[in-house]
């Protein structure tokens, strides 16, 4: 029988307390909740919806030739469900964690609450657990809605299967175990909120550079499990980082 492993009373009690202050913060709220709608539902949506709307959207997509990614592609829902759909799911599963990170963290600097923090019987790792963890929960809790919607969007109004919802479920599952490295540098190194919107497109926009060419490299349904390899190998680099930065002094100051 596997154990799972177990979560101390304080992580335990810390989460708590980081949950509450994220339903509470008007800002985080908003933004947690209003651009993961926007890059994972409004705009995949309305890209599926302008192909399946007219005649003249539902014909032949003239795509660059010799591309293997663009291999096979000839209508224009394919184009997105292949080419920018994989764009929104990285983007959406890397930035909901962050814009969380961004919000509690920060907030705890400008309040001066972080000194009090520390000064429980709690080490820095238990707190940083928590936050971590209390990201994560609340990007799953937004995303994986979110993500329902699209699936059943893709499954109605394209031929795509059930087998490219459930690829496209790792890779932004995926993308979120990646957010963890970068959820920790954030708290490490962010001391307001421009650094951190700087840290942010640090990871972002380089993100998006190499998940473009591979899904204009790699050809199919192969474009998901490359990218989840991506950003696991990504996630991991973040977070060696943030653990060989991870000290008491570096944490306050």
């Amino acid at each position: 029988m596997i154990r799972l492993p177990r979560v101390s009373k304080p992580v335990r009690v810390l989460l708590r307390k980081e949950l509450r202050q994220f339903l509470r913060s008007r800002n985080a709220l908003l933004t947690g909740l209003l651009l993961p709608a926007l890059i994972m539902v409004v705009a995949p949506v309305v890209q599926l919806l302008a192909a399946a709307g007219g005649s003249a959207m539902r014909g032949q997509a003239t795509l660059p030739a010799g591309v293997p990614g663009m291999a096979g592609l000839t209508r224009l829902d394919e184009l997105f469900l292949y080419v920018t759909f994989p764009l929104f799911f990285v983007l959406g599963g890397l930035m909901t964690p962050s814009l969380a990170a961004t919000h509690t963290v920060i907030s705890e600097r400008e309040r001066r609450s972080i000194e009090l923090l520390v000064a429980l019987p709690v080490s820095v790792k238990d707190i940083l657990t928590a936050k971590t963890a209390a990201n994560l929960l609340v990007a799953a809790a937004t995303l994986l809605p979110l993500f329902v919607i699209d699936a059943a969007v893709v499954l109605l109004l394209t031929h795509a299967g059930i087998l490219y919802v459930l690829a496209a479920l790792v890779l932004v599952l995926c993308a979120l175990t990646a957010s963890i490295g970068i959820s920790l540098l954030l708290a490490l190194v962010a001391r307001d909120f421009r650094t951190a919107n700087n840290l942010n497109g640090f990871f972002v926009v380089p993100t998006m550079i190499m998940t473009g060419l591979c899904v204009t490299l790699v050809p199919g349904l192969w474009r998901f499990p490359v990218l989840s390899v991506l950003m696991l190998a990504l996630g991991g680099l973040a977070y060696l980082i943030a653990v060989r930065w991870l000290t008491f002094e570096r944490y306050l100051t």
